[in-house]
């Protein structure tokens, strides 16, 4: 009957809009740089990180999916941290976080399990793959030594133009930035986050979109590291 048919109809349809939500041929790796992150931040930044942390951490690694939104929370999520305790203890150096009141590092590495990793286990089956393939990425495509090789390195009142990151990064990424405004009026712009763009073979290649909250036109500051965070650097 017609009935039927429409019935038919529409639960194909939100089968295929489930399944298109899931997919994804790209992934992007994101890293996050804590002074720029926390430098004025409001709420403020809770969670000190390790001492040896100096460097750009991991925020995470995201399935992604060019042209359409990025793939979430695609499957019921079961979280065991026993599973990664082999891993832990580079996890806390090299993917810590400074905003979880509750749960600390261990919380944000379960939100960033449950929310992407769930969406690429047919590459990623499980936490610990997830985990130890972004460490390992993590250390192969080396932000700071690609910063460094082109002179970006941390200072407080030194600028930097996006065509110099650009030719650092070799490859397109994709820029997120905080404005901020300093005790005289004026204003800086601090780029606190850059993703790096993989196939499902996790070869690099180029992102498809360059910046998120920039401005291109303007120059950008990479503060350097301070244990507490002030309004002074």
């Amino acid at each position: 009957t017609m009935l039927v048919f429409l019935t038919s109809l529409l639960l194909l349809s939100h089968t295929l809009a489930s399944t298109d939500t899931t997919t994804y041929d790209t992934f992007k790796l994101v890293r996050q740089w804590y002074p720029n992150s926390c430098y004025k931040a409001s709420p403020a930044c809770i969670s000190p990180l390790p001492r040896v942390v100096k460097y750009w951490t991991i925020h995470g690694l995201w399935p992604s999916k060019r042209g359409s939104a990025d793939p979430v929370n695609c499957t019921t999520c079961h979280f065991d941290p026993s599973t990664i305790s082999d891993l832990v203890d580079m996890m806390h150096q090299r993917w810590p976080t400074y905003s979880y009141n509750n749960g600390g590092d261990a919380q944000f590495w379960k939100y960033e399990y449950c929310k992407h990793g769930t969406c690429c286990t047919d590459q990623l089956p499980s936490p610990n793959k997830y985990f130890s393939i972004t460490l390992t990425l993590n250390n192969k495509l080396d932000m700071d030594k690609l910063l460094r090789n082109f002179r970006i390195v941390p200072y407080p009142n030194k600028s930097y133009t996006f065509k110099q990151l650009d030719k650092a990064m070799k490859k397109k990424a994709t820029y997120w930035c905080r404005t901020v405004t300093e005790k005289d009026g004026s204003s800086r712009q601090l780029v606190d986050q850059i993703s790096v763009c993989m196939d499902k073979k996790l070869a690099w290649i180029d992102c498809s979109a360059q910046s998120k909250t920039c401005n291109r036109d303007k120059p950008f500051y990479l503060l350097p590291f301070k244990r507490d965070i002030t309004d002074e650097l």
